[in-house]
């Protein structure tokens, strides 16, 4: 599960608690606006307890330019 559709899944209300973020993040993060910070984006895998991992955050690391 990509970031966007677990966002989209739970609701950008509930995944803000979740991330501890405000709720402007995640729908900007949903819509592909911006991207977590490093840190963010271990917050979030810790958060969702590995279900969401870098690639699924920031896409394969092949994909980087």
């Amino acid at each position: 599960m990509e970031l966007k559709d677990f966002i989209k899944f739970v609701g950008q209300k509930k995944a803000a608690v979740i991330f501890d973020c405000s709720e402007a993040s995640c729908k900007s993060w949903r819509y592909g606006y911006r991207q977590p910070t490093i840190n963010q984006a271990k917050k979030i895998i810790i958060a969702t307890h590995g279900m969401l991992t870098y690639d699924s955050i920031y896409g394969p690391v092949t994909e980087i330019k």
